[in-house]
Protein backbone atom coordinates (compact mmCIF):
# COMPACT_ATOMS: atom_id res chain seq x y z
CA UNK A 1 0.00 0.00 0.00
CA UNK A 2 2.83 2.38 0.77
CA UNK A 3 4.39 1.78 -2.63
CA UNK A 4 1.05 2.41 -4.33
CA UNK A 5 0.40 5.65 -2.44
CA UNK A 6 3.98 6.84 -2.83
CA UNK A 7 3.91 6.65 -6.62
CA UNK A 8 1.31 9.41 -7.18
CA UNK A 9 3.14 11.50 -4.60
CA UNK A 10 6.42 11.04 -6.49
CA UNK A 11 4.74 11.97 -9.78
CA UNK A 12 3.25 15.06 -8.13
CA UNK A 13 6.65 16.12 -6.82
CA UNK A 14 8.25 15.58 -10.22
CA UNK A 15 5.54 17.66 -11.91
CA UNK A 16 6.00 20.45 -9.39
CA UNK A 17 9.70 20.47 -10.17
CA UNK A 18 8.92 20.76 -13.86
CA UNK A 19 6.53 23.66 -13.22
CA UNK A 20 9.16 25.45 -11.14
CA UNK A 21 11.86 24.82 -13.76
CA UNK A 22 9.65 26.33 -16.48
CA UNK A 23 8.89 29.34 -14.29
CA UNK A 24 12.60 29.81 -13.59
CA UNK A 25 13.41 29.49 -17.29
CA UNK A 26 10.72 32.03 -18.09
CA UNK A 27 12.12 34.40 -15.48
CA UNK A 28 15.66 33.98 -16.85
CA UNK A 29 14.51 34.70 -20.40
CA UNK A 30 12.58 37.69 -19.10
CA UNK A 31 15.67 39.05 -17.33
CA UNK A 32 17.62 38.75 -20.59
CA UNK A 33 14.84 40.71 -22.33
CA UNK A 34 14.86 43.56 -19.80
CA UNK A 35 17.60 45.33 -21.75
CA UNK A 36 15.67 45.09 -25.04
CA UNK A 37 14.15 48.32 -26.39
CA UNK A 38 10.37 48.49 -25.98
CA UNK A 39 7.72 51.08 -26.68
CA UNK A 40 6.61 52.91 -23.55
CA UNK A 41 5.70 56.40 -22.36
CA UNK A 42 4.27 59.14 -24.55
CA UNK A 43 2.00 57.91 -27.33
CA UNK A 44 0.74 54.81 -25.52
CA UNK A 45 -2.83 55.18 -24.31
CA UNK A 46 -2.69 52.93 -21.25
CA UNK A 47 0.54 54.57 -20.11
CA UNK A 48 -1.08 58.00 -20.50
CA UNK A 49 -4.08 56.84 -18.47
CA UNK A 50 -1.83 55.46 -15.74
CA UNK A 51 0.07 58.73 -15.56
CA UNK A 52 -3.14 60.77 -15.41
CA UNK A 53 -4.52 58.53 -12.66
CA UNK A 54 -1.34 58.93 -10.63
CA UNK A 55 -1.06 62.69 -11.09
CA UNK A 56 -4.69 63.83 -11.22
CA UNK A 57 -6.69 60.93 -9.83
CA UNK A 58 -8.96 60.64 -12.86
CA UNK A 59 -9.37 58.02 -15.58
CA UNK A 60 -9.04 60.49 -18.43
CA UNK A 61 -6.89 61.91 -21.23
CA UNK A 62 -5.66 58.77 -23.02
CA UNK A 63 -4.47 60.50 -26.22
CA UNK A 64 -1.06 62.10 -26.51
CA UNK A 65 -1.81 65.30 -28.45
CA UNK A 66 -4.62 66.83 -26.37
CA UNK A 67 -6.47 66.47 -23.07
CA UNK A 68 -9.80 64.96 -24.14
CA UNK A 69 -11.37 64.27 -20.76
CA UNK A 70 -12.97 61.14 -19.21
CA UNK A 71 -12.64 58.00 -21.28
CA UNK A 72 -13.81 54.45 -21.77
CA UNK A 73 -11.61 53.84 -24.81
CA UNK A 74 -9.45 51.51 -22.73
CA UNK A 75 -10.28 49.11 -19.88
CA UNK A 76 -9.23 50.33 -16.43
CA UNK A 77 -7.23 47.61 -14.69
CA UNK A 78 -3.86 47.78 -16.43
CA UNK A 79 -3.76 51.61 -16.29
CA UNK A 80 -4.45 51.30 -12.55
CA UNK A 81 -1.44 48.98 -12.29
CA UNK A 82 0.70 51.48 -14.19
CA UNK A 83 -0.60 54.27 -11.96
CA UNK A 84 0.53 52.36 -8.87
CA UNK A 85 3.96 51.90 -10.41
CA UNK A 86 4.07 55.62 -11.19
CA UNK A 87 3.22 56.56 -7.60
CA UNK A 88 5.75 54.13 -6.12
CA UNK A 89 8.73 54.60 -8.45
CA UNK A 90 8.20 58.15 -9.80
CA UNK A 91 11.25 58.09 -12.10
CA UNK A 92 10.25 57.17 -15.69
CA UNK A 93 13.11 54.70 -16.18
CA UNK A 94 12.19 52.89 -12.94
CA UNK A 95 8.51 52.85 -13.88
CA UNK A 96 9.40 51.22 -17.20
CA UNK A 97 11.69 48.69 -15.49
CA UNK A 98 8.95 47.78 -12.99
CA UNK A 99 6.37 47.41 -15.77
CA UNK A 100 8.73 45.16 -17.72
CA UNK A 101 9.40 43.14 -14.58
CA UNK A 102 5.65 42.66 -14.13
CA UNK A 103 5.37 41.44 -17.72
CA UNK A 104 8.31 39.11 -17.15
CA UNK A 105 6.66 37.54 -14.09
CA UNK A 106 3.35 37.14 -15.93
CA UNK A 107 5.09 35.41 -18.84
CA UNK A 108 6.94 33.12 -16.42
CA UNK A 109 3.68 32.13 -14.71
CA UNK A 110 2.18 31.39 -18.13
CA UNK A 111 5.09 29.05 -18.83
CA UNK A 112 4.56 27.28 -15.50
CA UNK A 113 0.77 27.03 -15.84
CA UNK A 114 0.56 25.71 -19.40
CA UNK A 115 1.46 22.11 -18.33
CA UNK A 116 -1.18 22.31 -15.58
CA UNK A 117 -3.80 23.40 -18.09
CA UNK A 118 -2.58 20.65 -20.41
CA UNK A 119 -3.32 18.10 -17.69
CA UNK A 120 -6.89 19.41 -17.54
CA UNK A 121 -7.19 19.36 -21.34
CA UNK A 122 -5.52 16.04 -22.10
CA UNK A 123 -4.75 14.31 -18.79
CA UNK A 124 -1.06 14.74 -19.65
CA UNK A 125 1.39 17.54 -18.86
CA UNK A 126 3.73 16.88 -21.81
CA UNK A 127 1.74 18.77 -24.48
CA UNK A 128 1.81 21.67 -22.03
CA UNK A 129 5.58 21.39 -21.62
CA UNK A 130 6.02 21.67 -25.38
CA UNK A 131 3.51 24.55 -25.40
CA UNK A 132 5.46 26.24 -22.59
CA UNK A 133 8.72 26.07 -24.51
CA UNK A 134 7.00 27.49 -27.59
CA UNK A 135 5.52 30.22 -25.41
CA UNK A 136 8.92 31.18 -24.01
CA UNK A 137 10.27 31.37 -27.55
CA UNK A 138 7.44 33.60 -28.77
CA UNK A 139 6.50 35.74 -25.74
CA UNK A 140 7.46 39.40 -25.73
CA UNK A 141 7.67 42.05 -23.04
CA UNK A 142 4.95 44.57 -23.87
CA UNK A 143 4.83 46.88 -20.84
CA UNK A 144 2.51 49.36 -22.55
CA UNK A 145 -0.26 46.79 -22.89
CA UNK A 146 -2.12 44.19 -20.85
CA UNK A 147 -1.41 41.18 -23.09
CA UNK A 148 0.97 39.25 -20.80
CA UNK A 149 -1.32 39.66 -17.79
CA UNK A 150 -4.39 38.71 -19.82
CA UNK A 151 -2.82 35.41 -20.92
CA UNK A 152 -1.68 34.53 -17.39
CA UNK A 153 -5.07 35.54 -15.99
CA UNK A 154 -6.96 33.34 -18.44
CA UNK A 155 -4.82 30.33 -17.51
CA UNK A 156 -5.35 31.05 -13.81
CA UNK A 157 -9.10 31.29 -14.34
CA UNK A 158 -9.20 27.98 -16.19
CA UNK A 159 -7.09 26.26 -13.53
CA UNK A 160 -9.01 27.65 -10.57
CA UNK A 161 -12.48 27.01 -11.96
CA UNK A 162 -11.69 23.51 -13.24
CA UNK A 163 -10.14 22.52 -9.91
CA UNK A 164 -13.05 23.51 -7.72
CA UNK A 165 -16.29 23.35 -9.69
CA UNK A 166 -18.14 20.10 -9.47
CA UNK A 167 -16.64 19.48 -6.00
CA UNK A 168 -17.98 20.09 -2.51
CA UNK A 169 -15.89 23.27 -2.40
CA UNK A 170 -17.32 24.60 -5.67
CA UNK A 171 -20.05 26.74 -4.15
CA UNK A 172 -17.52 28.42 -1.86
CA UNK A 173 -15.06 29.06 -4.65
CA UNK A 174 -17.55 30.30 -7.26
CA UNK A 175 -17.41 33.95 -6.09
CA UNK A 176 -13.61 33.83 -6.23
CA UNK A 177 -13.71 32.43 -9.76
CA UNK A 178 -16.20 35.17 -10.61
CA UNK A 179 -13.79 37.72 -9.16
CA UNK A 180 -10.98 36.41 -11.39
CA UNK A 181 -13.28 36.58 -14.43
CA UNK A 182 -14.29 40.13 -13.42
CA UNK A 183 -10.68 41.26 -13.13
CA UNK A 184 -10.01 39.73 -16.53
CA UNK A 185 -12.91 41.71 -17.97
CA UNK A 186 -11.56 44.93 -16.44
CA UNK A 187 -8.13 44.04 -17.82
CA UNK A 188 -9.37 43.13 -21.30
CA UNK A 189 -13.12 42.96 -22.05
CA UNK A 190 -12.44 40.65 -25.00
CA UNK A 191 -11.43 37.98 -22.47
CA UNK A 192 -15.15 37.24 -22.08
CA UNK A 193 -15.01 35.57 -25.48
CA UNK A 194 -12.73 33.01 -23.80
CA UNK A 195 -13.92 32.89 -20.19
CA UNK A 196 -17.63 32.50 -20.99
CA UNK A 197 -17.10 29.57 -23.41
CA UNK A 198 -14.93 28.01 -20.70
CA UNK A 199 -17.81 28.29 -18.21
CA UNK A 200 -20.12 26.66 -20.76
CA UNK A 201 -17.58 23.87 -21.23
CA UNK A 202 -17.40 23.29 -17.47
CA UNK A 203 -21.19 23.14 -17.23
CA UNK A 204 -21.63 20.56 -19.98
CA UNK A 205 -18.41 18.57 -19.80
CA UNK A 206 -17.28 18.73 -16.19
CA UNK A 207 -20.72 18.94 -14.63
CA UNK A 208 -20.47 22.34 -12.97
CA UNK A 209 -23.74 22.66 -11.08
CA UNK A 210 -25.99 25.45 -12.22
CA UNK A 211 -25.78 27.26 -8.87
CA UNK A 212 -22.02 27.60 -9.20
CA UNK A 213 -22.40 28.96 -12.74
CA UNK A 214 -25.05 31.45 -11.61
CA UNK A 215 -22.84 32.73 -8.78
CA UNK A 216 -19.82 33.04 -11.08
CA UNK A 217 -21.74 34.80 -13.84
CA UNK A 218 -23.53 37.05 -11.37
CA UNK A 219 -20.19 38.23 -9.99
CA UNK A 220 -19.03 38.94 -13.54
CA UNK A 221 -22.25 40.81 -14.36
CA UNK A 222 -21.82 42.99 -11.26
CA UNK A 223 -18.32 44.01 -12.40
CA UNK A 224 -19.57 44.78 -15.91
CA UNK A 225 -22.50 46.78 -14.53
CA UNK A 226 -20.26 48.84 -12.23
CA UNK A 227 -17.93 49.72 -15.09
CA UNK A 228 -20.82 50.58 -17.41
CA UNK A 229 -22.42 52.62 -14.62
CA UNK A 230 -19.23 54.61 -14.24
CA UNK A 231 -19.22 55.22 -17.99
CA UNK A 232 -22.84 56.42 -17.88
CA UNK A 233 -21.99 58.91 -15.16
CA UNK A 234 -18.82 60.13 -16.86
CA UNK A 235 -19.74 59.84 -20.54
CA UNK A 236 -23.54 59.72 -20.61
CA UNK A 237 -23.95 56.20 -22.01
CA UNK A 238 -23.94 52.61 -20.75
CA UNK A 239 -20.95 51.43 -22.78
CA UNK A 240 -18.14 48.96 -22.20
CA UNK A 241 -15.64 50.61 -24.55
CA UNK A 242 -15.67 53.60 -26.88
CA UNK A 243 -12.72 52.77 -29.12
CA UNK A 244 -14.52 50.85 -31.89
CA UNK A 245 -15.21 53.88 -34.04
CA UNK A 246 -11.73 55.39 -33.80
CA UNK A 247 -10.11 52.02 -34.54
CA UNK A 248 -12.38 51.18 -37.49
CA UNK A 249 -11.98 54.67 -38.95
CA UNK A 250 -8.19 54.61 -38.66
CA UNK A 251 -8.10 51.10 -40.18
CA UNK A 252 -10.47 51.50 -43.12
CA UNK A 253 -9.86 54.52 -45.34
CA UNK A 254 -8.23 55.45 -48.64
CA UNK A 255 -4.65 55.21 -47.35
CA UNK A 256 -5.10 52.30 -44.90
CA UNK A 257 -2.77 49.32 -44.92
CA UNK A 258 -3.38 45.94 -43.39
CA UNK A 259 -1.11 46.31 -40.35
CA UNK A 260 -0.33 48.88 -37.69
CA UNK A 261 3.27 48.91 -38.90
CA UNK A 262 2.20 49.72 -42.47
CA UNK A 263 -0.25 52.43 -41.38
CA UNK A 264 2.32 54.14 -39.19
CA UNK A 265 5.05 53.96 -41.84
CA UNK A 266 2.92 55.86 -44.39
CA UNK A 267 1.46 58.27 -41.78
CA UNK A 268 -2.09 57.06 -42.44
CA UNK A 269 -2.64 56.12 -38.81
CA UNK A 270 -1.29 59.50 -37.69
CA UNK A 271 -3.82 61.27 -39.91
CA UNK A 272 -6.88 59.35 -38.72
CA UNK A 273 -6.47 58.33 -35.08
CA UNK A 274 -7.05 60.88 -32.27
CA UNK A 275 -4.10 59.58 -30.31
CA UNK A 276 -1.77 61.28 -32.80
CA UNK A 277 -4.03 63.46 -34.95
CA UNK A 278 -4.70 66.87 -33.42
CA UNK A 279 -7.68 67.37 -35.72
CA UNK A 280 -9.29 64.12 -34.62
CA UNK A 281 -8.49 64.77 -30.95
CA UNK A 282 -10.11 68.22 -31.16
CA UNK A 283 -13.24 66.71 -32.66
CA UNK A 284 -13.30 64.01 -29.99
CA UNK A 285 -13.07 66.60 -27.22
CA UNK A 286 -15.72 68.78 -28.84
CA UNK A 287 -18.44 66.14 -29.31
CA UNK A 288 -17.42 63.64 -26.62
CA UNK A 289 -16.20 60.05 -26.84
CA UNK A 290 -19.60 58.40 -27.23
CA UNK A 291 -20.71 60.60 -30.13
CA UNK A 292 -17.26 60.43 -31.70
CA UNK A 293 -17.41 56.64 -31.50
CA UNK A 294 -20.82 56.58 -33.20
CA UNK A 295 -19.82 59.05 -35.89
CA UNK A 296 -16.54 57.39 -36.79
CA UNK A 297 -18.16 53.94 -36.78
CA UNK A 298 -20.71 55.23 -39.30
CA UNK A 299 -17.94 56.82 -41.38
CA UNK A 300 -15.98 53.55 -41.45
CA UNK A 301 -19.08 51.53 -42.41
CA UNK A 302 -19.84 54.00 -45.20
CA UNK A 303 -16.29 53.69 -46.54
CA UNK A 304 -16.48 49.89 -46.42
CA UNK A 305 -19.75 49.89 -48.38
CA UNK A 306 -18.23 52.17 -51.01
CA UNK A 307 -14.97 50.23 -51.28
CA UNK A 308 -15.90 46.54 -51.17
CA UNK A 309 -12.90 45.37 -53.14
CA UNK A 310 -10.32 47.29 -51.13
CA UNK A 311 -11.92 46.21 -47.86
CA UNK A 312 -11.91 42.56 -48.92
CA UNK A 313 -8.19 42.75 -49.73
CA UNK A 314 -7.46 44.42 -46.38
CA UNK A 315 -9.53 41.84 -44.53
CA UNK A 316 -7.83 38.87 -46.18
CA UNK A 317 -4.43 40.35 -45.38
CA UNK A 318 -5.46 40.94 -41.77
CA UNK A 319 -6.75 37.40 -41.37
CA UNK A 320 -3.40 36.11 -42.55
CA UNK A 321 -1.47 38.55 -40.33
CA UNK A 322 -3.52 37.68 -37.25
CA UNK A 323 -2.43 34.05 -37.48
CA UNK A 324 0.96 34.71 -39.08
CA UNK A 325 2.26 38.08 -37.81
CA UNK A 326 4.59 40.07 -40.07
CA UNK A 327 8.25 39.17 -39.61
CA UNK A 328 9.37 42.81 -39.70
CA UNK A 329 9.61 43.31 -35.94
CA UNK A 330 10.94 40.54 -33.68
CA UNK A 331 11.22 38.10 -36.61
CA UNK A 332 12.29 35.16 -34.43
CA UNK A 333 9.34 35.50 -32.04
CA UNK A 334 6.90 36.09 -34.88
CA UNK A 335 8.39 33.04 -36.59
CA UNK A 336 7.73 30.95 -33.50
CA UNK A 337 4.09 32.05 -33.61
CA UNK A 338 4.04 30.90 -37.23
CA UNK A 339 5.45 27.54 -36.16
CA UNK A 340 2.90 27.15 -33.36
CA UNK A 341 0.02 28.06 -35.68
CA UNK A 342 1.17 25.64 -38.38
CA UNK A 343 1.60 22.80 -35.87
CA UNK A 344 -1.74 23.55 -34.23
CA UNK A 345 -3.73 22.86 -37.41
CA UNK A 346 -2.93 19.12 -37.61
CA UNK A 347 -2.98 19.14 -33.80
CA UNK A 348 -6.61 20.27 -33.81
CA UNK A 349 -7.45 17.74 -36.52
CA UNK A 350 -5.86 15.01 -34.40
CA UNK A 351 -7.76 16.20 -31.30
CA UNK A 352 -10.99 16.01 -33.29
CA UNK A 353 -10.15 12.55 -34.65
CA UNK A 354 -9.30 11.25 -31.18
CA UNK A 355 -12.43 12.90 -29.73
CA UNK A 356 -10.66 14.89 -27.06
CA UNK A 357 -13.37 16.42 -24.89
CA UNK A 358 -11.70 19.81 -24.87
CA UNK A 359 -11.80 20.19 -28.67
CA UNK A 360 -15.19 22.00 -28.94
CA UNK A 361 -14.03 24.64 -26.44
CA UNK A 362 -10.75 25.29 -28.26
CA UNK A 363 -12.38 25.42 -31.69
CA UNK A 364 -15.22 27.66 -30.53
CA UNK A 365 -12.85 30.25 -29.05
CA UNK A 366 -10.59 30.19 -32.11
CA UNK A 367 -13.68 30.83 -34.23
CA UNK A 368 -15.38 33.58 -32.21
CA UNK A 369 -12.43 35.55 -30.82
CA UNK A 370 -10.39 36.56 -33.93
CA UNK A 371 -13.07 38.04 -36.27
CA UNK A 372 -13.21 41.40 -34.46
CA UNK A 373 -9.51 41.82 -35.33
CA UNK A 374 -10.01 40.99 -39.00
CA UNK A 375 -11.61 44.41 -39.59
CA UNK A 376 -8.89 46.57 -38.02
CA UNK A 377 -5.16 46.99 -38.50
CA UNK A 378 -3.28 43.89 -37.43
CA UNK A 379 -0.89 43.94 -34.48
CA UNK A 380 0.86 41.00 -32.85
CA UNK A 381 -0.50 41.88 -29.39
CA UNK A 382 -4.00 40.97 -30.57
CA UNK A 383 -2.82 37.39 -31.10
CA UNK A 384 -1.49 36.73 -27.61
CA UNK A 385 -4.75 36.22 -25.64
CA UNK A 386 -5.56 33.14 -27.76
CA UNK A 387 -2.01 32.07 -28.60
CA UNK A 388 -2.06 29.49 -25.80
CA UNK A 389 -4.99 27.79 -27.55
CA UNK A 390 -2.70 27.23 -30.52
CA UNK A 391 0.33 26.29 -28.41
CA UNK A 392 -1.45 23.43 -26.63
CA UNK A 393 -2.73 21.70 -29.82
CA UNK A 394 0.77 22.18 -31.27
CA UNK A 395 2.22 20.47 -28.19
CA UNK A 396 -0.42 17.74 -28.46
CA UNK A 397 0.68 17.00 -32.03
CA UNK A 398 4.39 16.97 -31.16
CA UNK A 399 3.81 14.55 -28.28
CA UNK A 400 1.65 12.27 -30.42
CA UNK A 401 4.29 12.13 -33.17
CA UNK A 402 6.94 11.40 -30.54
CA UNK A 403 4.82 8.56 -29.14
CA UNK A 404 4.46 7.08 -32.62
CA UNK A 405 8.22 7.16 -33.01
CA UNK A 406 8.75 5.31 -29.72
CA UNK A 407 5.98 2.74 -30.13
CA UNK A 408 7.31 -0.82 -30.32
CA UNK A 409 6.85 -2.43 -33.76
CA UNK A 410 3.44 -4.02 -34.20
CA UNK A 411 1.85 -2.22 -31.24
CA UNK A 412 -1.58 -0.91 -32.14
CA UNK A 413 -2.69 2.63 -31.41
CA UNK A 414 -5.09 3.03 -28.52
CA UNK A 415 -8.71 3.66 -29.36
Amino acid sequence: MRAVSAKPHAVHNKNEQIYFALFALGALIGVLQLSSPVGFGSGFEMVALGKNLAERGSFANPVSVLATGPTAANPPLYPVFLALLTVVFRIPSLILLAAMFGNMVANAFTAAWLPRVSEIFYGDIWPGIVASLLWLASAQLMPSWDASFTVAGLLLFCLFSASHFGTSQGSLRAPLAGLIASLLFLLNPSSMLISVPWIVYLMFRRKMVWRQAVVLLSTLVIAISLWMGRNYIQLGAFVVRTNLGMTLYASNNDCAGSSMIADQSNNCFQAHHPNVSLKEAQLLRKIGEVEYDRRRTADAVSWIKAHHGQFEVLTMDRIREFWFPPLIQSPFKAGMIWAATILSIPGLILMTYRRERITPFVLSVLLIYPPMYYMVVSDVRYRYPVLWLSLLPAGYLVCHVRQLGHRPPGKAERT
